[in-house]
C-alpha cells in the first residue's frame, strides 16, 4: 500500500482530513486561503455536507500583502 493511496488527487500536496464541527469557511480562515480555492481544488464536494474522516486537496495559503 502507497502512501497517498485513498487519498484524492491534489496538485499542491496539502491535505486537511474534516474534523466534526468543520465548515469550509472555517478551514479557509484557518488555512490562510479562500473556500473558491478549496472548491476549485475538490470537484464534487458539498460544503453543506461535509463528511468527517475525508481527505481534501488544500490550495497554497495566500500571501499577505504586508
Amino acid at each position: 500500500m502507497g502512501k497517498d493511496e485513498g487519498l484524492p488527487p491534489c496538485p499542491t500536496g496539502l491535505f486537511l482530513e474534516i474534523a466534526p464541527g468543520d465548515t469550509l469557511f472555517k478551514i479557509a480562515r484557518e488555512q490562510g486561503v479562500t473556500v473558491e480555492g478549496i472548491l476549485a481544488l475538490n470537484p464534487g464536494l458539498d460544503p453543506k455536507n461535509l463528511q468527517v474522516g475525508t481527505f481534501i486537496c488544500l490550495p497554497l495559503p495566500q500571501k499577505s500583502g504586508k
